[in-house]
């Protein structure tokens, strides 16, 4: 009898060979994530078989989509989204989900997609996680053009999160009853966030937590996976996709801990928890369930292709209209590119949209293919063309962190 748990071991050995053998290839700058999909897909049924996302497997990979969302609302910093960069930032946003919608539409009539919006949704995101190392090596992560770039990320990641939750949310509510409950739940969170700031200027309470933090209790650490649980659970609870509860639970958690002198230390902690075990399985989950069903032949690459070039001038067309005169062709063509590197996100929407039928699985699948395109092809472009910018004495964006390349 085959253990439940030979799969997890599967999975848990390419989460760990995997960045150990990037670290061999530094030049190789291919995002992690990348490579465990990859390995996901190649390892899984799709190709050799070797390890199937068994039921213990996919329980691990639903608490790694809630760890990544509640992460990746830790690392949203609401002092970024103000000022120009995030006026432009949301008018980046604006226009290229737009732009998505309107190519989205007419294959949507066409029938080769199911919904032309949720198409639209999927395309307009940025992975922010993946573009901040590309910045950071080439000096312009502080820069007004990094700026624009990350405040224009931040934007799409919030309005993405937001309009998944509440045009295709599981419960089958309309979209005016879930944006009615994501007003709710905005609420709850900032009564959460004002209850929890008073409870924790009680004196005796904040000299326990910091007494037991110093043992094998970590109950800070174990609150916040109490949160991105409790968060995800409520949200379904509510007709909202666990997504959008984690990503306001992460926003929470986040302006709870600023300026707390164990700030640092937790965050590590929490992080080490996310991605050092939840994330990885939820993206080699999402390789082994890749479907090769369709996906084949001329006609298939032509899908693929067709929303990478999407997923391109979405982005690249909104950087080039506001970005050009302020910054130069090169910078905005760079800034573009940047803007449409999209896996994660894609990542999380499939799942999302073949769970409630949105999505056919052959539409799935290359969206997948193109999001790895954008992973690898785009940051290595605007790595080049950044490479040559001079632009790199801007103001310092207050609050900038580097975010892990999981998100």
């Amino acid at each position: 009898m085959e253990s439940p748990f030979a799969s997890l071991v599967g999975v848990a050995a390419i989460a760990f060979f995997v960045p150990f053998a990037l670290g061999f290839f530094p030049r190789l700058r291919i995002p992690a994530v990348v490579a465990e999909l990859i390995a996901g897909i190649v390892f899984g049924p799709a190709i050799l078989g070797w390890i199937r996302p068994t039921p213990v497997v996919t329980t691990m990979a639903s608490l790694g989509v809630a760890f990544l969302l509640f992460l990746a609302g830790m690392e949203l910093d609401l002092d970024e989204l103000r000022g120009e960069p995030a006026r432009k930032g949301g008018a980046t946003f604006g226009l290229a989900f737009l732009l998505a919608l309107a190519i989205a539409v007419p294959l949507g009539m066409s029938g080769r997609i199911l919904s032309p919006l949720f198409v639209a949704i999927a395309l307009s995101a940025t992975s922010v996680g993946i573009i901040v190392p590309v910045l950071r090596d080439t000096g312009l992560l502080s820069s007004k053009a990094g700026q624009h770039v990350i405040a224009g990320g931040a934007v799409g990641e919030f309005a993405t999160i937001a309009l998944l939750g509440v045009f295709f949310a599981t419960s089958g509510s309309s979209a005016l009853a879930e944006a009615g409950l994501m007003v709710v739940l905005a609420a709850s969170a900032l009564f959460v966030l004002w209850l929890l700031q008073k409870t924790s200027t009680w004196t005796p309470g904040r000299s326990i937590l910091d007494r037991l933090d110093e043992t094998t209790s970590l109950p800070r650490v174990r609150g916040a996976v109490l949160l991105v649980i409790g968060s995800a659970t409520l949200a379904l609870a509510f007709g909202f996709e666990a997504i959008l509860g984690t990503f306001l639970a992460g926003i929470v958690f986040a302006i709870l801990v600023r300026g707390d002198r164990n700030e640092e230390r937790l965050r590590t902690r929490v992080e080490a928890i996310g991605f050092g075990f939840f994330v990885p399985i939820f993206f080699i989950t999402s390789g082994l369930r890749f479907s090769t069903q369709g996906l084949a032949g001329i006609q298939s690459l032509g899908l693929v292709a067709l929303f990478a070039a999407i997923l391109l001038a979405v982005h690249l067309v909104p950087a080039l209209i506001l970005h050009t005169r302020g910054q130069g062709l090169r910078t905005a063509t760079a800034i573009g590119l940047l803007q449409a590197t999209n896996l994660s996100f894609i990542v999380v929407a499939v799942e999302v949209g073949r769970e409630i039928a949105k999505v056919k699985d052959v539409n799935g699948s290359a969206l997948i293919l193109a999001g790895l395109l954008s992973a690898v092809a785009f940051p290595a472009i605007a790595q080049a063309l950044l490479g040559g910018a001079s632009d790199s004495s801007g103001p310092t964006a207050s609050g900038s962190r580097d975010v892990r390349e999981a998100f």
